[in-house]
């Protein structure tokens, strides 16, 4: 979960480049510009970032998880509204999508948007059972996402968490993902070249779990995902939720990110992650 949160922050900067570049030139973000961020010397987090959507609603799932209840659209709609009150960051961004903002308004929930994925990570690490996992995926994703495609992504995401923990390695996990969500025939400097924003599921969690297991360790993974462009947090945040799952968290990146975290998040994230925040 905080794997998840800190590709979100990482992130929120990169998406606001990759819109901004293509508003500009009409084309995304050369490759040169985009591999930045792999370099050492890049610093992962910059004064401009901010928690997003993705941040809040993952802690919406958690909540609800955590205090046992299983009305996962309550807490959605709940930690959604809350968020929308407050206004702009300080950057006067938008932290929600037009999207989610018409759903907390009464649109109805069909998104196909890779949103559901972004968020899910909680499933995957508070539940113990691959089937339980499966069925409490789809319950927190089909109140705001009951397409049929952001059901598998959050479901795969979910899962891969859970197998992760359990001792799979990429390799194995890489097997289990092509045999039943799917083919990630991808190429990473191809991806870092030539790929496009996109809010689809079907166009964005595929590739987020190519980046992954491209990784060599848990900064090395979300550096690797800001590389590729597109929905950056996002991207980051899915990235993020695996690879805690298999590296853990350094330290130094968990003190960092607690500066762009408000109080009341961080104490909530205490309440799984105890001493480490």
């Amino acid at each position: 979960m905080l794997g998840a949160i800190i590709g979100d922050v990482a992130g929120s900067i990169y998406e606001v480049l990759e819109v901004n570049y293509k508003k500009e030139h009409q084309e995304h973000r050369p490759y040169e510009e985009r591999i930045k961020i792999l370099s050492q010397d890049t610093p992962l987090f910059t004064d401009e970032c901010s928690y997003t959507d993705d941040t809040v609603l993952t802690l919406a799932l958690y909540d609800a998880i955590k205090n046992g209840n299983k009305d996962y659209e309550k807490y959605l709609r709940e930690y959604g509204n809350k968020e929308v009150s407050l206004g702009m960051d300080k950057y006067g961004r938008s932290r929600f999508g037009k999207g989610f903002v018409g759903w907390l308004n009464g649109d109805e929930g069909n998104s196909l948007g890779n949103g559901a994925a972004m968020r899910i990570s909680p499933v995957g690490y508070l539940f113990d059972n691959i089937d339980t996992i499966k069925r409490e995926s789809k319950n927190a994703t089909i109140p705001s996402h009951n397409h049929i495609d952001s059901i598998k992504a959050a479901e795969c995401i979910s899962t891969s968490i859970y197998l992760l923990r359990n001792g799979y390695n990429k390799e194995k996990l890489k097997e289990y993902i092509e045999n039943n969500y799917y083919k990630l025939d991808y190429d990473l400097e191809d991806l870092q070249r030539n790929y496009t924003f996109s809010s689809k599921c079907i166009d964005s969690v595929p590739q987020s779990l190519f980046v992954f297991l491209k990784s060599e360790s848990f900064e090395d993974a979300i550096r690797k995902a800001l590389s590729i462009g597109g929905d950056a947090d996002t991207i980051a945040a899915i990235v993020g939720s695996l690879a805690e799952s298999l590296y853990g968290i350094p330290d130094e990146i968990i003190i960092n990110v607690k500066k762009y975290l408000t109080d009341e998040q961080l104490a909530l994230l205490g309440t799984y992650y105890e001493n480490m925040l």
